[in-house]
């Protein structure tokens, strides 16, 4: 019965997803706070969610906000992973928050090697364009304030977004991710941006070292990976950051959740460029702040030393 259940759980995660992290069942199916829309993309209808704002705080250009889910996820499931904190805090802030939906639940984030038979030639970086193309035509938007962020499937998908379309994305917050070894001689931002990258050196899906991703230790690999090291040495080149402004451990508020964190700062980087680090000590394939959506065994531990919405945030609305 164990290998059973074990077996169900580790299908669920079969594209690095969040399928459990989900909201209850009666607000999976009729999410108050979110309104579907859709739009045709490749000659496929494809769907998004968003979050608009209260009407008193609709006023004047908006920035926008895509929270993009992990493999096997869906937008309208997603806010559920983070207690829709992101919602609760566009309420009090005032800006958008978009959760867009994959093609057969997966993004096409850069590792081509290992995508499905139905996400091959799916161009998701157009459509996420597309999607803020739609957006300026019905709402206000402020066009110099456009973030992503994501975890997982999600948080690949975002690297690629800073990648290919820096032009578009003043930044992106990238957790238990990096960038596949084979994307990263194409990643070549057009433009300075400003990073924020949180990963959990216990991640037993997304190998802080780097390397292969796997389910089980001698599974299919699903995508060669950097190093989270490296994969801040890039960004702090192609940023130009020669400096640290600070290098902190957060004090171990909660110490039963076997996490401690530690916050890196680098200073002196180009106009336009900015890169923050959250290195969750102990830290699973998880959100800061958010749901266990499976079992430590599983997926490891969840950090409850910050929230990692409110961290993203207050990051993005710090930028000039």
């Amino acid at each position: 019965m164990m290998k059973k259940t074990l077996f169900v759980c580790f299908t669920a995660l079969l594209g690095l997803g969040l399928l459990s992290m989900t909201p209850t069942l009666a607000e999976e199916n009729n999410p108050k706070d979110l309104i579907l829309k859709k739009l045709t993309w490749q000659d496929r209808e494809r769907t998004y969610w968003l979050h608009l704002p209260p009407e008193d705080k609709m006023t004047g250009a908006l920035p926008v906000l895509f929270h993009l889910h992990g493999g096997g996820g869906t937008g309208k499931g997603t806010p559920g992973l983070t207690y829709r904190r992101f919602n609760k805090i566009a309420d009090r802030e005032g800006f958008i928050v978009v959760y867009p939906d994959a093609i057969a639940k997966n993004w096409n984030d850069g590792r081509t090697e290992n995508l499905k038979p139905e996400n091959r030639d799916v161009d998701d970086v157009g459509f996420i364009v597309e999607i803020i193309n739609q957006l300026k035509s019905e709402y206000s938007i402020d066009a110099t304030k456009i973030f992503s962020t994501g975890m997982s499937n999600g948080g690949f998908m975002t690297s690629r977004l800073l990648c290919d379309r820096s032009d578009l994305f003043r930044g992106g917050a990238i957790l238990t991710a990096s960038i596949s070894e084979a994307y990263l001689p194409k990643c070549d931002p057009a433009t300075p941006v400003a990073v924020l990258v949180m990963n959990g050196t216990d991640d037993p899906l997304v190998p802080y070292e780097g390397g292969d991703i796997r389910l089980f230790k001698r599974g299919k690999s699903r995508g060669k990976i950097i190093s989270n090291d490296d994969y801040l040495e890039f960004w702090q080149q192609k940023n130009a950051c020669t400096g640290i402004e600070s290098d902190v451990v957060l004090p171990d508020k909660k110490r039963r959740d076997g996490t401690t964190v530690h916050v890196r700062t680098y200073s002196n980087c180009v106009s336009g460029g900015a890169l923050k680090f959250y290195k969750i000590v102990g830290g699973g394939h998880t959100w800061p702040g958010g749901k266990q959506y499976l079992g430590k065994r599983i997926i490891g531990n969840t950090s409850r030393e910050i929230n990692a919405c409110d961290e993203i945030w207050e990051f993005f609305s710090s930028l000039d």
